[in-house]
C-alpha cells in the first residue's frame, strides 16, 4: 500500500503542476513517498513535493523554497532565508487535504503578489496520521493519468508535460507576428558563443526541432543589421510553419 500511495500523491502533484506551468511559473520536478518511518523510529505519513527553479528560490529568501503536500495537512509553500536552510517561512492555504490543483496554483499566485498576507501560519489537520489509507487511496484516485499503460510512473507523465509546455512556450514566442517589434539586445560574442554552447548541449541531451531552430536563427542573425535579421526571422517561420504541418 505504501508504494501506490505514492505514486498516487505523485499524480496528484503532477497535475498540480501540469496548473502551475500552464500559469507560466517555473516548476522543475515533482516528488513523492509513501508512509515509512525515519532513522529514529518517528512515523511519517504519506507526503508529495513540487520544486521551482532556483530564480524563484532566489525571489522569496534565497534559500530552500517549494511546494509540500502532507497527507495529514493538504499543500504548503516553505520558504528559507540564506542563512537559515530550515523553513523559516511556511504558508498554508486553507484548502482542504486534496484541494483542485487550480486552486494550488492561485494560491502561488497569491503568495507571490503578497507572501505574508497569502494563507495561514497555521497548519491546519484534516485527517489522522497513519489512519484511513483506503479512504486516501480512493480520493486520490480522481489524479490518476487518463493513458494509464504510458504514464504509469508519475515522474514520467511529469517529465512528458514538462518538455511539452516548455517546447509550446518556445514555439509561441518565436512564431510571433510580423508587428512583433526587434528589440536591441546587444550581447557580447562570448555571451552568444555560449548561448549557443547551451542550446548545442541540450540538443545532444533532448533532440528538439525547435533547440535547432533556435540555434541557427541566432546563428544567422549575429552581425547582421536590423533589416537583414527580419528577413531571416520570417524564414524561420516559415520554416517552423513547414515542419508542424510535416
Amino acid at each position: 500500500m505504501s508504494a501506490e500511495l505514492s505514486r498516487r500523491a505523485g499524480h496528484y502533484a503532477a497535475a498540480v503542476a501540469e496548473c502551475l506551468l500552464e500559469a507560466d511559473l517555473p516548476v522543475t520536478g515533482i516528488q513523492s513517498c509513501g508512509p515509512w518511518r525515519d532513522t529514529d523510529g518517528e512515523y511519517l505519513d504519506v507526503e508529495a513535493g513540487i520544486s521551482f527553479t532556483q530564480a524563484f528560490q532566489d525571489l522569496h529568501g534565497g534559500g530552500d523554497c517549494g511546494l509540500h503536500w502532507a497527507g495529514t495537512s493538504g499543500w504548503c509553500l516553505y520558504t528559507a532565508d540564506k542563512e537559515d536552510r530550515y523553513l523559516s517561512g511556511v504558508r498554508w492555504p486553507g484548502a482542504g487535504l486534496l484541494p483542485e490543483p487550480r486552486l494550488v496554483a492561485a494560491f502561488v499566485d497569491a503568495f507571490r503578489l503578497d507572501p505574508a498576507g497569502s494563507g495561514s501560519s497555521e497548519q491546519p489537520y484534516y485527517r489522522q496520521e497513519g489512519q484511513d489509507f483506503p479512504m486516501l487511496l480512493d480520493s486520490l484516485a480522481l489524479y490518476l493519468p487518463a493513458q494509464p499503460c504510458l504514464f504509469e510512473e508519475p515522474q514520467i507523465r511529469f517529465a512528458d508535460l514538462h518538455r511539452r509546455v516548455y517546447e509550446n512556450r518556445v514555439r509561441r514566442a518565436l512564431v510571433s507576428g510580423a508587428s512583433d517589434r526587434l528589440t536591441h539586445l546587444y550581447l557580447r560574442q562570448g555571451e552568444l558563443t555560449a548561448l549557443l554552447h547551451m542550446l548545442e548541449y541540450a540538443e545532444s541531451s533532448n533532440p528538439s526541432a525547435l533547440n535547432r531552430l533556435l540555434a541557427a536563427d541566432l546563428g544567422a542573425r549575429a552581425g547582421r543589421p536590423p533589416e537583414a535579421a527580419e528577413t531571416h526571422k520570417g524564414a524561420f517561420q516559415e520554416a517552423n510553419h513547414r515542419r508542424q504541418e510535416a
